[in-house]
């Protein structure tokens, strides 16, 4: 799988310019609320079960956290993240390699309710995908490196951080995601068919004579949102539409019903 490159702006300057106003990584129920915030207000999916993350991994939603030269994976049960979690891990290990000599370890990504730790707090955004766990380095030098870039990247609301003990690692969310696509309460009434505007961009058209449904894909469609915004599954909709994989091209006009 090719590397993504990077979402997050001027990440390489705010590492290099690290004065970390911020005092502690420190957890607090207000960092919590900002996180379990954060994730409601761009409306991402907090996954049940193991088999709702590899169906989103299918469809695109999330996306493979891969070793390379920089990041590597360490008993990382679910390597899957958000597409922009997955930008800034592959930025943050490049500069931690290049500071460091050594590669960054993600030990978690995303992670379903249903199996939460039992000291996993209600709130907690691992079920979405928009957080990962690094390993917290024994080497000292590369330990402040991380805590003082983690510190400063928190402190210019790039990410919410926090430093576990039990087990030794690094907690981090990464606030800058893109809002999954949601219904639009507008519409356009014609005499054969309504069509209603998605922020994607994307149309639904409503047949009048039979009620079927239809939706012509869009350029960052995908369909794990498709299914999401019309309340349908993506084991539906490839059903209905004789699709033998996720993959789907710009155009294409797709049954819902």
């Amino acid at each position: 799988m090719r590397r993504i490159t990077v979402l997050i702006p001027s990440l390489i300057g705010l590492l290099a310019a690290a004065g970390a106003q911020a005092q502690s990584l420190r957890g607090s129920p207000a960092s919590v609320d900002l996180m379990y915030g954060d994730a409601q207000s761009h409306e991402l999916a907090f996954l049940q079960t193991k088999n709702d993350i590899y169906e989103a991994a299918m469809a695109g939603g999330l996306m493979l956290i891969t070793v390379n030269e920089d990041l590597t994976l360490d008993d990382a049960t679910y390597p899957f993240v958000l597409p922009n979690t997955l930008a800034f891990a592959d930025s943050l290990a490049h500069e931690y390699h290049i500071a460091c000599g050594e590669r960054l370890v993600v030990t978690s990504g995303a992670r379903p309710i249903d199996e939460q730790p039992p000291n996993a707090s209600p709130k907690s955004v691992h079920p979405t995908g928009m957080a990962v766990d690094f390993h917290k380095p024994s080497n000292p030098v590369c330990l402040k490196w991380l805590r003082t870039n983690l510190l400063a990247l928190e402190d210019k609301h790039v990410i919410e951080a926090t430093e576990e003990h039990h087990p030794p690692h690094f907690h981090v969310a990464v606030l800058k995601q893109a809002p999954e696509p949601r219904t639009v309460l507008a519409a356009l009434h014609h005499e054969a068919a309504t069509t209603t505007t998605t922020e994607s961009g994307g149309e639904v058209a409503s047949a009048s004579s039979d009620q079927s449904k239809t939706y012509r894909v869009r350029a960052g469609d995908n369909l794990w949102n498709i299914a999401r915004v019309h309340n349908t599954t993506v084991e539906r909709l490839k059903q209905i539409n004789g699709l033998s994989s996720s993959r789907l091209r710009v155009g294409t006009v797709i049954k819902l019903r």
